[in-house]
C-alpha cells in the first residue's frame, strides 16, 4: 500500500517583481506502508522545502501530495488541521515539548485534542510510553528529563495517535552521539516491530544509516537513490561516498558517529 506520493512537486519562492528561486523542480518520489526512508542533501538543496510540503506546512507552486491517496492540497481551514493532526505524526530537532506539561500529558496531546475518551487515552500512553522505555518518567516535567528522554517523549506523542507517516526532521540534530544512537534505535524499533511508516530529512549521515532507502536531493531535484543491503556499515559508506560528490556539511563527513 502506498501511504504518500509526491507528483511532480515544484516550488518557486518569490516572484512578481522579485527574483523568483526554484527550490524543488518536478520531484516525485513514493512511500510504501511500514518503509523507513531518508530524504539527503546539501544546505539549500531544497529537503527542507519537501518537508514543508510533505507535512502540508507549505503548498507546491505545482504538483500533488497525497497521502493514504487524499490531496492534501485540496483541504482547507478545518479539513486540513483534523487531517494533519489525524494522519500526520512529527518529531522536531527541538522536542518541541510544553515545560507546563507532564512527560504523561505531552504524550496525550494529540489524542486529548481529537477528544478521545479517557480510557483510549489512557491506554495508548501506557502502550507508547513502555515500547520506547519511558514509562517511569511520565510525571515528570521535560525539564527533569535528559535529552534521550524527551526526544523520546516526542516520539512517543508524534505516533500515539497512530499516524499514517511519521514526518522527521533532523531528530538528531540537538543530541550527543549515545542519545542519537538511541533514538535512531528506536525509531529502528518503531518501524521494525510496530511497522510505522517513516520519513525523515537528516544530513547526518549515522542517522541515515539506519533508513532502508536514501533520495539524495541536489538544486531542487532527485539526484540519485540508494537502498540499505544487509549491512549498516557498508550503508553508511555508500551514504558518505555520495555526500561527497553532491556536497554536504564537511564537519559531519569527518565526525559522523560509527
Amino acid at each position: 500500500m502506498t501511504v504518500l506520493q509526491a507528483i511532480s512537486l515544484s516550488k518557486v519562492y518569490g516572484g512578481r517583481g522579485k527574483v523568483a528561486t526554484r527550490a524543488l523542480s518536478n520531484f516525485s518520489f513514493s512511500v510504501e506502508k511500514g518503509e523507513f526512508v531518508g530524504i539527503m542533501g546539501p544546505s539549500g538543496s531544497g529537503k527542507t522545502t519537501l518537508l514543508n510540503l510533505l507535512a502540508t506546512i507549505d503548498k507546491p507552486t505545482s504538483g500533488t501530495v497525497k497521502i493514504e491517496g487524499v490531496d492534501v492540497s485540496q483541504l482547507r481551514g478545518n479539513r486540513l488541521a483534523q487531517f494533519r493532526r489525524r494522519r500526520l505524526g512529527f518529531v522536531f530537532q527541538d522536542y518541541n515539548l510544553l515545560d507546563t506539561l507532564t512527560i504523561g500529558e505531552n504524550i496525550a496531546l494529540p489524542l486529548v485534542l481529537d477528544r478521545k475518551p479517557s480510557r483510549t487515552i489512557r491506554d495508548r500512553v501506557a502502550a507508547v510510553s513502555e515500547r520506547l522505555g519511558i514509562a517511569g518518567v511520565l510525571e515528570k516535567y521535560p525539564y527533569e528529563v535528559s535529552g534521550g528522554q524527551q526526544q523520546r517523549a516526542a516520539a512517543a506523542r508524534a505516533i500515539v495517535h497512530e499516524p499514517a507517516i511519521l514526518l522527521a526532521d533532523e531528530p538528531t540534530g540537538n543530541l550527543d552521539s549515545k542519545a542519537a544512537r538511541e533514538l535512531m534505535e528506536t525509531l529502528t524499533l518503531l518501524n521494525n516491530v510496530g511497522g510505522v511508516t517513516i520519513t525523515m530529512v537528516t544530513h547526518d549521515p549515522f542517522a541515515a544509516s539506519y533508513c532502508e532507502r536514501i533520495l539524495f536531493i541536489r538544486d531542487g531535484e532527485l539526484y540519485n537513490e540508494i537502498h540499505r543491503g544487509s549491512s549498516r556499515q557498508v550503508f553508511f559508506q555508500q551514504i558518505l561516498d555520495v555526500l561527497a560528490v553532491i556536497g554536504g556539511d564537511v564537519r559531519e563527513l569527518e565526525t559522523s558517529r560509527n
